[in-house]
This record gives structure tokens, sequence and C-alpha cells, in this order.
């Protein structure tokens, strides 16, 4: 099928599944992966995977975390930095214990049970963003710890990549080499970024509000949020994570400037945003295997179970109860990444086509299941907020 007819296709049933699902109360991801699901080769067909699509979807992700730093109040996001750092630390080790124990049990060879403790671990800040952002709890303490724990989360799976890379390449030395060097470029990246982006970017900007183009303001944002991206990416770490920075440094500017922020927006949602969830659901596959997999239920049980106690264990010194436990609800969302893994892990021959199924499965099922929790989880914390008041 022709490119341009599946992208129309793709846009028109996401937009409207996510217009149903907003009406029932739901967030529109929900339905946006259910379009890609139906049109993609699981069932009707229409529509695939490939690099056009691919690369729209990348331009999502940054697009989504970009306009989701800018919004995000710098200044409580820094003053939660410790709740941040805890949540992360104990929202991996807790579901890496519990995916290495369920490997044990389930009788994994080492190199596919440390894959799967790593797919537990690792939450996808896209889709927990998207989720706070259409629930309105991006600015809320409960919001804030888990988009930093998220970054955090983002990092530390570089961490835990590079391990099994190291564990399933032939020649110790050359992993370790390997290895040290990435995380090394990574830690510099980020030192560098950090200390050098807030002038450079709010110095582009400030240059590109002095010219006479009218739309030039709106191009440069959109420019630093793709390099940023890139060199985050060049670095060995995800797209998200220097788009995520570049709008967080930027948001007090671009929040100045109403019209700027809603077309940024518009830019993301109205288009790359969605096809980035729609390209979510075209990666799911319905076969007879995959659903006689003795491995997806003690995987989804697991997966959630991990991150919702580690969530909680590691935010719960600093908030209440049930802020905790929304914290780690927040968490439990898997996505792009343990996809891609699952992808290198299976054609590498790491893992079989059963495992690497029943992830797939428990990807598409943590993202439709959390907003459903994390509705139920709101309406109950503020029904505690005002019987405790």
């Amino acid at each position: 099928m022709d490119i341009i007819l599946e992208i129309l296709l793709l846009l028109i049933c996401a937009k409207f599944f996510g217009e149903l699902m907003e009406r029932a109360g739901y967030p529109a991801l929900i339905g946006e992966i259910a379009a890609g699901i139906l049109l993609g080769p699981s069932l009707l067909g229409w529509a695939s995977m490939n690099e056009t699509i691919e690369v729209f979807a990348d331009i999502g992700i940054i697009s989504l975390l970009f306009v989701s730093g800018a919004e995000m109040n710098l200044k409580s996001f820094l003053e939660r930095r410790n709740i941040a750092a805890t949540t992360a630390v104990a929202g991996v080790l807790v579901p890496f214990a519990g995916g290495t124990l369920l490997g044990y049990l389930l009788n994994f060879s080492r190199a596919e049970t440390l894959f799967l403790a790593i797919a537990l671990s690792i939450t996808a800040i896209g889709v927990s963003i998207r989720i706070l952002v259409d629930y309105k709890q991006l600015n809320s303490i409960v919001g804030t710890s888990i988009v930093g724990a998220a970054v955090l989360d983002d990092i530390i799976g570089i961490i835990l990549l590079g391990i099994l890379s190291a564990v399933t390449m032939t020649g110790a030395t050359l992993a370790g080499n390997s290895l040290s060097t990435g995380l090394l470029i990574a830690i510099a990246f980020l030192g560098l970024f950090i200390l050098i982006a807030p002038h450079a970017l709010r110095w582009i900007f400030e240059l590109a509000r002095k010219t006479e183009t009218h739309e030039m303001v709106y191009s440069v944002a959109i420019i630093l949020a793709l390099a940023s991206a890139w060199l985050s990416h060049t670095a060995g770490l995800h797209y998200s994570i220097g788009a995520f920075i570049a709008g967080l440094i930027l948001g007090e500017e671009i929040r100045r400037d109403r019209l700027l922020f809603d077309s940024l927006m518009d830019f993301g949602f109205g288009f790359f945003i969605t096809l980035f969830f729609a390209s979510i659901g075209l990666l799911f596959s319905f076969s007879r295997e995959t659903f006689l997999s003795p491995y997806i239920l003690p995987i989804i049980v697991v997966a959630i179970a991990g991150k919702i106690l580690g969530g909680y264990l590691g935010s719960r010194y600093f908030l209440t109860k049930a802020e905790a436990f929304l914290v780690g609800l927040g968490m439990i969302p898997r996505g792009g990444i343990e996809l891609v893994v699952a992808k290198v892990a299976l054609v590498g021959g790491i893992i079989g086509s059963a495992l690497f199924s029943a992830v797939t499965v428990m990807v598409i099922a943590t993202i439709i299941i959390t907003p459903i929790m994390m509705k139920r989880a709101l309406v109950w914390a503020e029904k505690t907020a005002k019987d405790a008041s």
C-alpha cells in the first residue's frame, strides 16, 4: 500500500479511536494504540512499521518530550530530584530482581534471564508523560517524581543494556571496553550538555526573536529540540533525554509566548505524537504461539507488581501513601526501548520467539492498563486527601 495512504489511514483511525477513549474518560493513547493494532499486520494488514513511519514516530517521541519539558517548571523539577533519584533506583532494582527470579523459575538461560530483568526494569518515559499530560498531573509532585525517575531510569537502562551486550559479545575484554567507553561517553555528554546547553540554547533562542521572519522562533524551537535529541542519541542515550532537557531549559521562554507554546503542542499532538502511539500498535503480533505462551501472564504480573512496589518504596519517604502508590503506577509503562532490544535479541539468537512474543504483549498490556489504573487511583487519592482534611 502507498505510504501516504498508510499514514492517512493511521492518522484518521487513531484520532477517531482516541476521541472515543477521551469521551469515555480515558487517555487518547489507548485508542491510538488500538488503531495501530487494527490496521497493522495483526488484523487488517493495511499498515506496517517501515522506515518512514519509524522516522515520524521518532519525531513524535522527541516532540512529546520537548513540549512536556517546556510545560514543566524547572525549579520544581530540580527541587524534587531526591525523590526522583530514590524512585529511579528502587524502580529499577525491584523489577530487575523480580525478572531475575522469574527467569530462574522459568528455567531461562543466563542471557535470557538478564534480558527479561532488563526489559522489566526500564520505564517508557514517553508513555508516562503522555498519561500525566492527559490527566493534567504533569506539574504535580507525583508527576515530577515520575518524570524525573523515568529520565534516570532511561540512563540506568543504558547501563543495563551495556551489560547485556557485554554478556552476549564474544571476548570479555572487548565487551568490557565497549561498555566502559559507552558509559563514559553518555556521562560526559550529560555533564557537558547540562553545563553548556542552558546558555547556548537560550542565546540561540533570543537571537531568533530578533529576526524579521515571524515564524523563525517556532522553527528554531523545533530545530533545537531535534538537535538536542540527535546529540543525545549520538552519545548513546535515547532521543528523548536530549529533547526533554532542552524543553526544560527553554520552558520559561516558551511558556511566556502562549502562541508559540500552543503551536508546538499542536505540532506534536496533532500528528507526530499520534503516529508514535499508533506505531506501537503496529508492532503487536497476534498469533497462536503468542497467546499460548506460558510466559505471558507471569511476565505481566511481575512487570506491574515490580514497578508499583519499586516506585512506592522509592518515594514513600517523601510522599503520602496515596501519592507514593500513584508514583508506582506511573512507572509501570514499558515501551519502544524494550521492543527494540527484544527485536535485536531475537535476531541475535539471545532469546526465542516465545519470550519475544511474551515481552511484546507485556509492553502493550502495561501501556493500556496503566492509564486505566491511574484514573481509578487518582479518584481514590483525591477521596483520601479529602477524608484526611
